[in-house]
């Protein structure tokens, strides 16, 4: 897949978490993006980890309004493979009243088109909070936009779902509910916040190198 995929999920799924915990893991300390805003413009910005932390962190919904490219060195054999990992706003139903945002979903659905590999974030625990409310009947269905991003990714060279947020009450419960909903594609339980599960994510970040 030539070392690129594209990082997808529900608003506030922790996509952007995610990819700051993964260069945290591969103990970087300085990041190199490559940002795509919706308008085409693109450019190159780095930044120490600890700055990125800051700025980028945050429970606001659509906080991320451009593609963001992390450019990860991964060792492969007697060289370092560059592996790219793009973080993309996060996606929600509707249409949402704030023009920036819906340019942002609107490119996030352009690069799922184009992408060939998918990392698809899941809060676990929203899904388990969810399933608990929910008769046996509906409870056989993801809503409809997981569903959609699902399907998005079967069609990829390689998918993986992260069940997020496995530090929070009830994600068990949503993880079960994906590894029996999606049993032929690998499904990581992991947290952003404390790093939990990332020695599995990084044996498939290794594969994309």
């Amino acid at each position: 897949m030539n070392g690129e995929t594209l990082v997808i999920g529900r608003v506030n799924a922790g996509k952007t978490s995610f990819c700051l915990r993964l260069a945290r893991h591969l103990k970087l300390r300085e990041l190199n993006w490559l940002v795509e805003r919706t308008d085409g413009v693109r450019e190159k910005r780095r930044m120490l980890l600890s700055e990125a932390d800051a700025i980028l962190s945050s429970d606001e919904p659509n906080r991320t309004r451009e593609m963001q490219t992390l450019l990860l060195s991964v060792p492969r054999g007697k060289s370092d493979q560059v592996v790219r990992v793009t973080d993309s706003a996060g996606l929600m139903e509707g249409l949402h009243e704030n023009e920036d945002v819906r340019r942002a979903m609107a490119q996030t659905l352009r690069a799922m088109i184009a992408a060939r590999g998918i990392f698809h974030v899941v809060d676990a625990a929203a899904l388990g909070r969810m399933l608990a409310g929910q008769s046996k009947l509906a409870q056989a269905r993801m809503n409809a936009l997981d569903e959609q991003m699902f399907a998005m990714g079967q069609m990829k060279d390689r998918y993986v779902i992260l069940a997020n947020k496995m530090d929070l009450p009830m994600a068990r419960e949503g993880y079960r509910w994906l590894k029996a909903h999606a049993a032929k594609y690998p499904v990581v339980p992991i947290s952003a916040r404390d790093g939990t599960g990332f020695n599995e994510v990084r044996r498939h970040v290794w594969r994309l190198a």
